[in-house]
């Protein structure tokens, strides 16, 4: 999460003014109400700022956030191919509970609702929210940097997230195109909100060591809230037999009732403002600091540093693939394998819990040869696995093979992301850390919405 914020932060001039002190515990650490929180919400240590404890409460709303969408896609895709089904001319009723019933005499025809062939609407979703999020993050970053509106960026954009939700939970028949809008807006906010978090987390201390063990309890708890949230949803949806569309609803229920107290109590108690880290530069406005420093740091490393220039391109192309794998699987898995939400919210139980494993292997593995190779490998996996997987799995009779590969994915997901990080960190020159992990963060969103435009572009054509 640092590396994340340090990104941010590089969007903007920084020869103007001192660079930021990480607050102590005399600025910091106020008397709170943790006293009663579990003891992993809760950091015992005298210069802990009261941030730490409200960190820790927010990775726990911030992976709901994300994980509500994977069951909000499928029923999406149910619902426009059910706009398409009317459009032209077909009866297809959906039952809310078990699916859709469909009179349709031929599948290769699934029809068009807005233009669009229905099966294009995750796709298209990630690829508004990609390029918007690309040309938005220098911008949030210099807000965060040159103005004092760090928590408002986080409390607003996590009450805009929350209402979201539960706007979420009336998806149906005729709300899905505006819900289907919202998802864009959605990914914009979480982006924001990220801005304002990353930016508590790089001040939490000025030891790395320090800054690990926080890093470590945050990702620890977004793990385990996602991982929870997949489970009781499924079970939850089981227990009352529901369909698509119900557990979409379930999904954004619960996601709308715990963000919505996590992240008020959150924001309210255990975050306070701070001033302007530095004065916008006298050659820049707010609106254009993020972007200028953004432009001279690629030139320099085009110009002069080969090996960092190849291996954020490597990020970009690896980091764009990876991202979009969630949308594109969802979107195949519902229009070639004819899985249902709560065979989908299987398959990334699977992901999850086969990252644990992976992240162990990716760090012995890069101890065993190094970064660069373990990097290589893991890739040469994740390459061949979607192959097959995309060879392989081309109908009904073969779903049961995806949760196999979705394992795979979830080792190549857990190796990938801290191998990349070990190994930029070894490659960067000294003394521009922050400034090089500002690129870092852009190359993995600049070309996210590479993948879904690729894909909604070859559907529509009838590739």
């Amino acid at each position: 999460m640092a590396l994340q914020y340090n990104a941010l932060e590089s969007f903007t001039e920084n020869d103007t003014s001192e660079a930021p002190v990480a607050p102590t515990a005399d600025s910091s650490k106020q008397k709170q109400p943790s006293n009663t929180l579990p003891s992993i919400f809760r950091f015992d240590n005298d210069n802990s700022p009261i941030e730490a404890t409200g960190l820790a409460l927010n990775s726990i709303a911030r992976g709901l956030v994300g994980m509500s969408s994977l069951f909000l896609g499928p029923a999406l895709l149910i619902l426009a191919q059910d706009a398409a089904n009317e459009t032209s001319g077909c009866n297809t009723t959906n039952n809310n509970d078990g699916g859709q019933n469909d009179d349709c005499s031929d599948d290769d025809d699934e029809g068009r609702v807005y233009g669009m062939r229905p099966s294009s609407l995750l796709t298209n979703i990630g690829v508004f929210s990609g390029v918007f999020s690309a040309i938005l993050l220098p911008l949030f970053g210099a807000i965060v940097d040159h103005t004092p509106h760090r928590k408002a960026i986080g409390q607003w954009a996590a009450i805009l997230l929350s209402i979201i939700k539960g706007i979420e939970i009336f998806v149906s028949k005729s709300t899905w195109l505006f819900i289907s809008i919202l998802q864009v807006l959605n990914y914009v906010l979480y982006q924001a909100h990220l801005c304002a978090a990353y930016a508590y987390t790089a001040e939490l201390s000025i030891d790395p060591k320090e800054q690990t063990i926080y890093n470590a309890r945050f990702q620890t708890i977004n793990y385990f809230s996602m991982l929870a949230f997949l489970i009781v949803v499924t079970l939850t949806s089981s227990l009352l037999h529901v369909g698509d569309i119900g557990q979409a609803r379930v999904s954004q229920t619960l996601a709308f009732i715990v963000c919505s107290i996590v992240f008020g109590f959150a924001w309210k108690w255990f975050f306070h403002p701070r001033p302007a880290l530095r004065q916008v530069p006298d050659n820049s406005t707010l609106l254009t600091a993020g972007f200028r420093k953004l432009s001279h740091t690629s030139s320099e490393i085009i110009q002069h540093w080969a090996p960092l220039r190849y291996f954020l391109l490597s990020v970009m192309l690896s980091e764009s693939a990876t991202g979009a794998l969630s949308t594109i699987s969802t979107t195949y898995m519902i229009h070639v394998l004819n899985m249902i939400s709560s065979q989908i919210g299987y398959v990334f139980l699977c992901v999850f819990v086969a990252g644990i494993p992976g992240s162990k292997l990716g760090g012995m593995i890069g101890l065993k040869i190094n970064p660069l190779r373990s990097a290589l490998l893991c890739l040469v996996v994740f390459i061949i696995n979607t192959s097959l997987a995309a060879l392989i799995m081309t109908g009904e009779e073969s779903q049961h093979l995806m949760y196999l590969f979705a394992a795979i994915w979830g080792v190549c997901l857990g190796w990938l992301h801290p191998t990349n990080a070990a190994l930029y960190c070894t490659i960067i020159p000294r003394g521009q850390e922050s400034e090089l992990m500002g690129l870092y963060l852009f190359s993995g969103l600049v070309f996210s919405w590479v993948p879904p435009f690729l894909f909604t572009f070859l559907n529509e054509i009838g590739a």
